[in-house]
């Protein structure tokens, strides 16, 4: 009877024990499936959205939807992004993440390294501290965007950053070098100025050109223009020969315009 008994509990431990590892496989699987959302996180497949906003959370969500590509953790807690922080499990198809307003302090290296699509990331509004460069991953990473505005609480992190230079659009800013964000590389001001003054000068020279150009094109409408003006003046002047003296100033009145035909008949 004592081995009965013994043996009914020993099957009946071994039969709970069963059901409870497999409710801890059930639970497993369901976690990983591929459809799952974190508790915290409003998912969308059809769109391929994973919002979790103002969640107050203090680090990334597991087992997020592989299919993600846009990512908004927005109005969080997460002080620091560790290394590894999107490897449980990584997010090949996430090209957009959005972590504004999470009071971020510390990006660490390799806190990206499962996001080999990402190109957009908004780091705006947050209070960074320290910003590995290693963060981003490889070299491989084909990041474009990064927001940063107001978000440096350490603007001793990007001294020489220069946002919008010309000579890096349309190229990802992880193969970037430093010299390529520089801004406060020394100008040779009197390279410039020299080279601005023979711009000038051969604007100049072309408008001289051009002006010499149209003269000689229009050189007899220019000539017979003269010679009306020739003949117009010759012409005033024989009418003023033709005026009877007395219509004449007088030489040796100066106050009166003309001088009385009388008087000059007198004279």
């Amino acid at each position: 009877r004592i081995r009965a008994d013994l043996f009914g509990i020993s099957h009946i431990s071994r039969a709970a024990l069963g059901l409870l590892l497999l409710q801890l496989l059930l639970g497993w699987g369901s976690a990983l499936q591929p459809g799952s959302c974190p508790a915290p996180c409003e998912c969308s497949e059809a769109a391929r959205t994973v919002q979790c906003v103002n969640g107050n959370l203090t680090a990334v969500p597991r087992d997020l939807p592989p299919y993600a590509r846009l990512l908004c953790l927005t109005g969080n807690r997460l002080a620091s992004l560790p290394p590894g922080a999107f490897l449980s499990p990584p997010l090949p198809e996430l090209c957009l993440l959005n972590l504004s307003g999470s009071q971020l302090r510390h990006v660490e290296a390799g806190a990206l390294a499962g996001l080999p699509s990402l190109r957009q990331l908004d780091l705006s509004s947050n209070a960074l501290l320290t910003l590995s460069p290693e963060a981003f991953g490889n070299a491989t990473s084909p990041l474009e965007e990064l927001n940063l505005s107001n978000a440096l609480g350490n603007q001793s992190l990007v001294p020489d950053l220069c946002f919008h230079p010309g000579k890096m659009w349309d190229k990802p800013l992880v193969n970037a070098r430093n010299s390529d964000l520089n801004c406060s590389v020394p100008v040779d001001l009197q390279t410039q100025l020299q080279t601005s003054y023979v711009f000038l000068g051969i604007v100049l020279a072309l408008i001289g050109a051009i002006f010499l150009l149209v003269l000689y094109l229009n050189r007899k409408g220019i000539k017979k223009w003269m010679y009306n003006i020739r003949d117009a003046c010759r012409d005033h002047m024989e009418d003023l020969k033709a005026l009877p003296p007395c219509l004449l100033p007088s030489p040796r009145e100066t106050t009166d315009l003309f001088v009385p035909c009388g008087e000059y008949a007198s004279m």
